[in-house]
């Protein structure tokens, strides 16, 4: 099975190259190496300051805040406020980092992406009005879950951190219990499908907004001929 793939790929990559209309994917801003343990967010955000500058310009001017949370499955999320959401205020949003993370070595392109992958939820959060916000209850459903979450890996692809996002999904799939790993694949993109989609995008830049509308959710959706 893995040899297929890796026919796959190759198959796709020559069609590139073939062609000769590659479509090259930005390259993300250096990353800060932060390896031990720690409460303080300073780190984490002078970080996304840097990515907010190179990668998410139109979250020049969101309120934005980092957070720490503690959990056995996850080392980010993003949220946002609730008291505000009912409020005619401005909206604050929080990327949430459990700092246990830094204790175990992560791959530091890895948690640049994974931090560009919530900066993406927070591009998604801020547009369009609060009300629809409200859709976000559809995440108990696995199948919507799925779809969000891959999108947003995709948008983080798209601007150029889909390496970063391969080292960390390499990672992280050693770091959580094992009874969390089928929820992990089924959710995001995995290391193999993220270099499926790069060479895709390579070849084919439209294939972005095809897929921010039907949302792959498997190898196979990946490769599939665009209908």
């Amino acid at each position: 099975m893995r040899f297929l793939r890796s026919a796959m790929l190759a198959t796709l990559l020559a069609a590139v190259l073939q062609t000769g209309t590659a479509h090259p994917l930005p390259e993300p801003p250096p990353c800060f190496q932060v390896t031990q343990p720690n409460t303080d967010t300073a780190a984490t955000e002078a970080q996304i300051r840097a990515l907010r500058s190179a990668s998410f310009p139109e979250l020049a001017n969101t309120d934005l805040r980092v957070r720490t949370f503690h959990s056995d499955a996850d080392y980010f999320r993003t949220r946002f406020s609730l008291t505000r959401f009912f409020l005619p205020v401005r909206m604050r949003y929080f990327v949430d980092v459990n700092p246990n993370l830094f204790g175990q070595q992560p791959p530091t392109d890895g948690v640049c992406s994974v931090l560009a992958h919530e900066l993406s939820h927070v591009v998604a959060l801020s547009h369009g009005n609060r009300i629809r916000r409200l859709g976000l209850v559809r995440l108990v459903s696995s199948r919507y879950t799925a779809k969000f979450e891959r999108r947003t890996d995709l948008e983080a692809i798209h601007r150029g951190y889909g390496d970063g996002l391969k080292d960390y999904r390499s990672w992280v799939y050693v770091h959580i219990p094992a009874k969390i790993l089928v929820a992990k694949h089924r959710n995001y993109f995995s290391p193999e499908e993220i270099s499926a989609i790069q060479v895709r995008l390579r070849a084919q830049a439209e294939m972005f907004s095809y897929w921010s509308k039907h949302v792959p959710l498997n190898l196979a959706e990946v490769q599939a001929v665009r209908p």
